[in-house]
């Protein structure tokens, strides 16, 4: 059992440190207002404190603190995905805060979704793989100190925590509360 935290470990490391290494087109809001515009490496959720920057191939690499950063705007294939660095509640109670994170804009309203995305490789042997994704899904309305944990899918699961959690956080909107608990929406 050792022996497959271990491969899965060295896999997890190995793929992203891949992603890691790769420069991306992007625009940086500053809290000051200011924006730049260039290339940055893809933040780790759990992990960038700083944004890895760059205004071109040839310039050198700037390193800027992930709390003097509004949003971060990504660009692959001609889309947009927006990043930003927020507090959200740990834990099944979520009764304290983590963080801040880096979390992908999914929905932005009166209460906005938020998504992080992880990844677990596995190899048992070299004839077979097999992988493991899990979104956690955030929502905060403005005001809130920190985002809670809404939803929880991923390839493993049936969605328990959305059934859970969003007829709580949506108790002040009695028939939305009702429908989810009534697996009107899942």
């Amino acid at each position: 059992m050792k022996q497959v935290i271990i491969i899965c470990s060295l896999l997890f490391l190995s793929l992203t440190t891949f992603a890691a290494n790769n420069f991306y087109k992007t625009s940086l809001y500053l809290v000051d207002g200011s924006v730049k515009k260039g290339m940055a490496k893809v933040v780790e959720t759990e992990t960038d404190e700083h944004v890895f920057f760059k205004v071109n191939e040839k310039s050198d690499i700037e390193k800027i603190e992930a709390i003097k950063i509004k949003k971060l705007v990504y660009t692959f294939d001609d889309k947009e995905y927006e990043f930003v660095f927020i507090k959200v509640y740990k834990g099944w109670k979520q009764v304290e805060t983590r963080g801040p994170i880096w979390v992908e804009i999914v929905q932005k309203g009166i209460a906005t979704l938020y998504v992080t995305s992880t990844v677990l490789y596995s190899r048992a042997g070299t004839a077979q793989q097999g992988s493991a994704t899990f979104h956690d899904y955030y929502i905060m309305r403005v005001g809130e100190l920190a985002a809670k944990l809404i939803a929880t899918i991923s390839t493993l699961n049936n969605n328990q925590t959305f059934k859970a959690k969003a007829p709580l956080y949506f108790s002040d909107y009695p028939v939305l509360a009702s429908k989810i608990q009534n697996k009107e929406i899942i």
